[in-house]
């Protein structure tokens, strides 16, 4: 073999290594994200009903 060829198969192999963790790695942050923005509304919508049920009380 070739150096040429070494250095390909050595750049083949670690690309394959590292393109999926790193895609895994992508996957993991977006999910997350959806998590707390899902869990913001929540806190939100929480906040809301709260504040309606003391404006209620007090009408």
């Amino acid at each position: 073999m070739e150096t040429w060829q070494i250095i390909l198969a050595i750049i083949i192999v670690g690309l394959s290594i590292i393109m999926p963790i790193y895609y895994s790695n992508q996957r993991k942050k977006k999910a997350k994200q959806e998590e707390e923005a899902i869990e913001r509304m929540q806190i939100r919508e929480y906040g809301r009903k709260i504040n309606d049920e003391t404006r209620n009380k007090h009408k």
